[in-house]
């Protein structure tokens, strides 16, 4: 593993960590200390300073935009609750395991979609992976439904122990707590411990989202849709 990113990975926002209900999964202790940024390492970022760092001018260049479709990418939907009960969700490919050891999530989100604007709040999220039967549950937290509109009314949700929104039917879920917040720029970069994972148990083909389209690892048997991206 680069230095820099061992470094990133270390570190941590400052912030009480959830103690509802039993974790599945301990992380081992860590020494935690400010957050530095892949791209400047002497600089320092937090969460307050972020929206200084967002660039609403920059344009994403022809080329990277078209190749980048061609990376076939898992479909989920990131979830959370604040202490009032209310849920936020987005729809996201960017998902990626960190590490097996303890179990721990990478996830990006933007900071302006409603999920990245609480989560520095909440400090715990759930990854409730998609079947190619769930592409309206994708479309609905992708905002393609209405921004105004109850995406929660789309498929049976319940919550967990540690309060994080669960899709009965996901693939899987995995609830988290948050272990570092990183902004680069209009995105937050999440490393989150695992806590629990949930699996519904169903032998669908998982949602993936490419050439500009979400549909299942077999296309011609299960047509997608064209979409924007979702992450």
């Amino acid at each position: 593993m680069a230095p820099c990113l061992r470094s990133v990975i270390r570190t941590t926002l400052a912030g009480q960590r959830p103690t509802t209900g039993p974790a599945r999964y301990r992380r081992r202790d860590t020494v935690l200390a400010e957050t530095h940024t892949l791209a400047s390492p002497r600089s320092t970022t937090t969460v307050s300073d972020l929206d200084e760092q967002t660039s609403e001018s920059w344009q994403v260049p022809h080329d990277f935009r078209h190749g980048i479709q061609h990376l076939t990418r898992g479909v989920a939907v990131l979830t959370t609750s604040d202490a009032h009960g209310e849920r936020y969700g987005v729809t996201t490919t960017g998902v990626c395991a960190l590490s097996m050891d303890p179990p721990t999530l990478v996830v990006c989100v933007r900071r302006r979609s409603t999920l990245g604007t609480h989560l520095p709040r909440t400090r715990q999220f759930c990854v409730n992976v998609l079947s190619w039967r769930q592409r309206r549950i994708a479309e609905a937290f992708a905002g393609r439904r209405g921004v105004a509109v109850d995406r929660f009314k789309h498929g049976e949700w319940t919550t967990s122990a540690h309060g994080s929104p669960v899709l009965a039917q996901a693939l899987a879920s995995f609830e988290c707590e948050v272990d570092l917040l990183y902004g680069y720029p209009n995105h937050l970069i999440v490393v989150g411990s695992v806590r629990q994972v949930e699996q519904s148990g169903e032998q669908d083909d998982p949602l993936v989202y490419a050439s500009g389209q979400l549909s299942s690892l077999v296309p011609s048997e299960h047509p997608g849709a064209a979409m924007a991206a979702v992450s």
